[in-house]
């Protein structure tokens, strides 16, 4: 299949691709550039995240697995701002043009773009190692933009979902360890179908004051919120959620994982202690875990009851 007709027939016919019915929607794919109107009021943000065959996904991969997570490991930026999904581009380095193999990548998009209104408005393709990047793109009311700079000294540090089940599940999406049953099936999710935190985040952007999702391990990520705002953190390692698959599976390595492992995509947000009742009430309506790991200080960086390695995933 050539390049305009992988365009036009994998990707321009996708539902994910329509256009009809949104207003900030003009134009999208099939021109030189796509054509959007930023509805009145709000902010534009946007993310970018490459993927690399071999690096961050493994060889032979099941190609709608691998088009869901690069849709959720790239929206969960937006979650982390507190923005609404709005369209996304998408750049596509692939070695061969196989349609079975692009449907099914296209399918595994959709399956996560189209319920949370995210389309796909243009991108670009082009031969060699297979290489996905995309940029989301999402809205924001201004005067709730969340970042990681407005954390303050005593806020109480939070964390949704649970930790360490994607790091756990790598040796056996790679084949490197082989599980079976609900073991296989438990991480297989927790690596390929990472959960969106969309709604919560949209939620929670009014009472938190810094916030971040969780891609490359805890104690790793955190620091960017402590460089950001100036501040410093305490975090009791008692509290980290975990799944009780994963610590009856890998007992002496479990908080380990849970800290450095990275790829949760869970977010993690400080909040004034004020904001207690609010960030409780919203996460009980919605039905999330939410747990709260420790509070922001002065400065320093401090994990009780953990004395092994700080560093989460590294790309160099």
């Amino acid at each position: 299949m050539k390049e305009f007709e992988l365009i036009e027939n994998i990707f321009k016919s996708a539902s994910m691709a329509s256009i009809e019915g949104r207003q900030d929607l003009i134009l999208g794919i099939g021109d030189d550039c796509a054509q959007v109107q930023v509805p009145h009021g709000q902010h534009l943000v946007f993310s970018m995240d490459t993927l690399v065959e071999g690096r961050h996904f493994p060889f032979d991969a099941d190609p709608a697995a691998i088009g869901y997570r690069a849709v959720a490991s790239c929206v969960s930026d937006l979650a982390a701002m507190g923005a609404k999904p709005a369209f996304f581009t998408l750049g596509l380095t692939l070695p061969d043009s196989d349609p079975q193999w692009l449907s099914a990548f296209a399918e595994g998009m959709a399956e996560l773009a189209e319920p949370i209104g995210l389309v796909l408005v243009g991108g670009d393709t082009t031969k060699g190692p297979l290489t996905i990047s995309l940029q989301v793109h999402g809205y924001i009311e201004p005067e709730f933009v969340v970042s990681r700079a407005g954390a303050k000294a005593g806020d109480d540090i939070y964390v949704t979902g649970v930790l360490g089940d994607a790091a756990a599940a790598v040796p056996i999406v790679t084949g490197e360890m082989m599980v079976k049953g609900d073991l296989y099936e438990h991480f297989y999710e927790a690596y390929w179908r990472p959960e969106s935190r969309l709604i919560a985040a949209m939620a929670l952007k009014r009472v938190v004051s810094s916030m971040l999702d969780l891609s490359d391990g805890l104690v790793q990520d955190i620091q960017h919120i402590l460089k950001a705002s100036g501040v410093g953190a305490h975090i009791d390692s008692s509290l980290i959620p975990m799944s009780e698959m994963l610590k009856q599976w890998q007992p002496d390595a479990a908080l380990q994982l849970a800290l450095t492992g990275g790829d949760d995509y869970e977010l993690c947000f400080s909040a004034p202690v004020s904001a207690r009742e609010e960030v409780s009430l919203i996460t009980q309506t919605l039905h999330l875990p939410c747990t709260k790991i420790g509070q922001i200080t002065e400065s320093g960086f401090t994990v009780e009851g953990y004395d092994g390695q700080f560093e989460g995933w590294q790309h160099f």
